[in-house]
């Protein structure tokens, strides 16, 4: 597989060694702003940022982290460790707030339990309706000095994630040049393709990127560079861009359905506990309507806040990774805004249709009315979320 660099637009760019930021490096260190018709509104930078990095013990993660992102997290035997191998590090820098979850290392004996836990991390935070709660970032390491990769890593961590729809980021550490270190790596990225490909029955789309995190020099005196910062951090703002593009529709589709049900629960129950007098039950099924259409009009308008709320936040996370294209406002998914329920008409004042009214109070019986409004409510609801099941 070549190496994937991806720029803001989405196409390939150069491999660059350590030296000037790229655009969306810039980017993310400038006041974030969106366009509206012309005008640039200041926006605020997202306030979290959450990474997990994965690897078997001396691949060198802590080490990727602290070059990426600028931490001074201690490496190896200084690092903090937790009974199940995942801890959290919280740490705080130009305003944001990093929630690193690092591991004490991959081992072949723990894998089944690295597997349960892991994927249910990322499965709790990758299907929450808050961005802010999502993983923006998810690094796998190798080491090119041992250029080894376990079957089980691949089989019981990297597939499994991939076909959660979880985007991963393949660090190859220790890049540097050496004895055969370029035959290495690119065996290396050849046996990751190979077995993805033939796991998943597809390509698996993702980025495999060799960085040197650590400077120095060679037993034989010859400088290290370090490189790989550009394409790692540019590869985790695409990819959560395009994790943005492809959720947030089924998110707030999803949002919809639950207030939806919701309304019709309370509906239902309004029905079947409201008061409806015996004479002039017309008058009495037409309050109880109304009640529900007024419930209705709020829940739309609740959706719609919601949508907003959510659609702010992404543009936050867009525009600090470069974008400066807010999101259209397309990407919501349309369904029919029915906003009024049926129910009965009633009669004011001395008429003929009054007296009728009296006349058929005395055949309904209050469980047919509530059963026949209880009708339109299901009826109103089913024709709303089949609209929505049609896009």
């Amino acid at each position: 597989m070549p190496i994937r660099i991806w720029n803001r637009t989405g196409s390939k760019g150069p491999m660059k060694r350590e030296g000037a930021a790229s655009h969306s490096e810039k980017a993310a260190q400038e006041d974030s702003g969106q366009w509206k018709s012309g005008q640039k509104i200041k926006t605020h930078k997202p306030a979290v940022r959450n990474i997990l990095v994965l690897g078997k013990t001396g691949v060198g993660k802590t080490s990727l982290l602290n070059y990426l992102y600028g931490f001074d997290l201690p490496t190896g035997a200084g690092l903090p460790k937790t009974g199940k191998g995942l801890h959290e590090n919280v740490i705080t820098r130009n305003g944001t707030t990093y929630h690193v979850f690092d591991t004490w290392g991959i081992e072949a004996d723990s894998l089944p339990e690295w597997r349960k836990e892991v994927l249910a991390l990322v499965r709790k935070r990758n299907t929450s309706p808050h961005i802010s709660e999502w993983f923006h970032a998810v690094y796998y390491c190798f080491s090119a000095s041992t250029a080894r990769i376990e079957e089980a890593e691949v089989e019981e961590i990297i597939v499994p994630l991939l076909q959660s729809g979880c985007k991963v980021i393949v660090a190859i550490t220790n890049a540097e040049d050496g004895f055969r270190k370029k035959e290495k790596i690119d065996g290396m990225k050849q046996y990751l393709t190979e077995e993805l490909t033939k796991r998943l029955h597809r390509d698996p789309q993702m980025e495999i990127i060799p960085v040197v995190s650590i400077a120095g020099e060679t037993l034989a005196g010859d400088s290290i560079s370090r490189f790989g910062r550009t394409e790692a951090l540019e590869a985790a703002q695409y990819n959560l861009a395009d994790d943005i593009e492809k959720r947030l529709p089924a998110i707030y589709k999803m949002n919809v359905m639950n207030k939806l049900g919701a309304w019709k629960e309370r509906s239902l129950l309004l029905l079947a506990n409201g008061k409806i007098s015996f004479v002039l039950n017309n008058n009495s099924a037409k309050q109880l309507i109304d009640l529900v259409n007024y419930d209705l009009l709020n829940t739309f308008g609740a959706i719609d806040a919601d949508g907003d709320k959510l659609e702010a936040e992404a543009n936050e996370y867009l525009l600090a990774a470069g974008d400066k294209k807010p999101m259209d406002r397309r990407w919501r998914p349309e369904f029919s805004r029915i906003t009024y329920v049926k129910g009965y008409e009633y009669s004011k004042g001395l008429s003929i249709g009054l007296a009728m009214d009296v006349a058929s109070s005395l055949l309904r019986s209050s469980k047919s009315i509530r059963e026949n409004l209880s009708r339109r409510v299901e009826k109103t609801y089913a024709a709303i979320v089949n609209s929505m099941k049609k896009n």
